[in-house]
């Protein structure tokens, strides 16, 4: 049965956004399948408990989460550190700004969602896992894509187009060119920064492309000794931020919208980099 681990996490940390709370949801539906003497089906056993105690634990994280200095980000699922099923064929539904989406959903909207939209699940075996009826499902399923229509992420640059304009913020930004950084932003642009109160943070999220391209050259300028790698989150542009002895600090992902960045989430909570620490730095930042 540890061929479905993957599935499995993947689906946890998609409700969750925490890779630990979502290892640790996986592993209880093991433990509860090892403790039953009889199950026709496996995947769909460990796929309802998974689901179901992502519900219930969503619901006591956010619960936690309003006491929670500063804006709160999922854990980065940087494409080159972290290894979830599907990857290629459900990437988008891994980046930073997808997850942030569903944050508007309850816990139950987002099940349904994930499970049907992402996962490809009928509203029959929504009800089974669930709980509750077809109609129910298809009713949640509604009102969740309806929730989240006007604000669900637009990925509509390719792939080099977006690692490009990106590999140009960064030059921008080591150069402290702000005029060229301000070319590179949307004049919406949004920065949302997660320090969690254990780094640097900001309180509220920074709006404009002035003032983005203003702290970005500062904070840049401020901390020379940094390097900036080129990664992937959800098959989306990211930076990881590192220091002189690569150690992550922080995890900057973007949002391309018509040849411009539209918006920046930067992770520096060192809780939320452990999964993406170099050997030799994972046990560091436990």
């Amino acid at each position: 049965m540890e061929e479905l681990r993957p599935l499995l996490l993947s689906i946890a940390y998609r409700m969750l956004g925490t890779f630990g709370d979502a290892e640790d949801v996986v592993q209880e539906a093991y433990l509860r399948l090892h403790r039953e003497p009889e199950v026709a089906s496996p995947k769909a056993f460990l796929t309802t408990v998974t689901t179901r105690l992502a519900i219930d634990q969503l619901r006591s994280a956010r619960r936690q989460r309003e006491q929670y200095f500063g804006p709160w980000l999922p854990e980065p699922a940087v494409d080159e550190y972290v290894d979830l099923a599907d990857r290629a064929a459900l990437s988008d539904s891994l980046s930073t700004a997808f997850l942030v989406v569903l944050e508007r959903l309850s816990p139950d909207q987002r099940a349904v969602f994930l499970l049907g939209d992402v996962f490809g699940y009928s509203y029959d075996d929504l009800a089974d896992i669930l709980g509750k009826t077809p109609a129910n499902c298809r009713q949640l399923a509604v009102r969740a894509r309806r929730r989240i229509a006007d604000n669900r992420p637009r990925f509509d640059a390719s792939p080099h187009e977006r690692d490009e304009l990106v590999r140009r913020f960064t030059a921008a930004a080591q150069e402290g060119e702000i005029d060229a950084l301000v070319e590179l932003l949307a004049p919406d642009v949004t920065f949302t920064g997660d320090g969690g109160g254990k780094a640097i943070g900001l309180p509220h999220p920074l709006h404009g492309a002035l003032p983005v391209g203003r702290m970005v050259a500062t904070a840049f300028g401020k901390f020379p000794e940094l390097g900036a790698e080129p990664v992937h989150v959800g098959n989306q542009p990211a930076l990881r931020i590192h220091d002189p002895s690569n150690r992550t600090v922080a995890i900057w992902s973007f949002v391309v919208v018509e040849g411009r960045i539209s918006a920046i989430h930067g992770v520096v909570n060192p809780e939320k980099l452990t999964h993406v620490q170099p050997s030799g730095h994972a046990d560091d930042e436990r």
